[in-house]
């Protein structure tokens, strides 16, 4: 398929740069190694990346490999070496976590009026109790359900209350990084056919 292709190249570019990195390592500090394994190469991992919600989970492990090795050659791990709590230690969200994270802030950048119009003007609103959450299309395909103005207000609707209220884009990131390091794995609902994406 286009995205099992985009993602084998994607792993592909990524683990090219980073044996090209790992030659130099030993010239740069953890510091500046961190900086250009960010700019590198989790950076590719972040570009676009809402276009990888909802893909199989074979693909997503894929996309994980990458940020595994990346954060190995930034700790000075070999490669079969344990994991262990490394993504944390670099303050790294994982894939599927990122993947989130960036939806979650497009959102919140759109009803926030800090967005282009064409996205702003993707979402309505409905009232819900004491609050104002966002209308959810309703959408018979799996295809449809990944779409942007499908997933953004099922994510966004989903998170607390004072993510979702944050006086501007800067705490809002921080309160929703913070929030998503809290959870496991298996709390975040990776089904784009699911109407709660991130368990409370």
């Amino acid at each position: 398929t286009t995205m099992s292709n985009q993602v084998v190249s994607l792993k592909k570019t990524c683990f090219n740069t980073l044996r090209k990195i790992t030659k130099i390592r030993f010239l740069l500090s953890k510091e500046n190694l961190k900086t250009i394994v960010n700019s590198m190469v989790v950076s590719c991992l972040d570009y676009c990346n809402a276009l990888f919600f909802g893909i199989g989970q074979k693909l997503l492990l894929q996309l994980q490999q990458i940020q595994n090795a990346a954060s190995k050659l930034v700790m000075g791990k070999y490669k079969y070496s344990h994991m262990e709590d490394d993504l944390e230690k670099l303050h790294w969200l994982s894939v599927k976590k990122r993947i989130i994270f960036k939806i979650a802030l497009l959102v919140y950048k759109s009803v926030n009026g800090i967005a282009p119009p064409y996205l702003s003007e993707l979402f309505g609103y409905i009232s819900y109790g004491n609050s104002v959450r966002l209308d959810v299309p309703s959408t018979k395909s799996r295809h449809g359900a990944r779409a942007f103005s499908v997933i953004g207000p099922r994510i966004f609707n989903s998170l607390p209350a004072d993510i979702r209220e944050s006086e501007n884009a800067t705490i809002f990131k921080k309160k929703l990084k913070t929030y998503l390091f809290t959870k496991s794995a298996l709390e975040l609902n990776f089904d784009p056919r699911k109407s709660i994406l991130v368990h409370k």
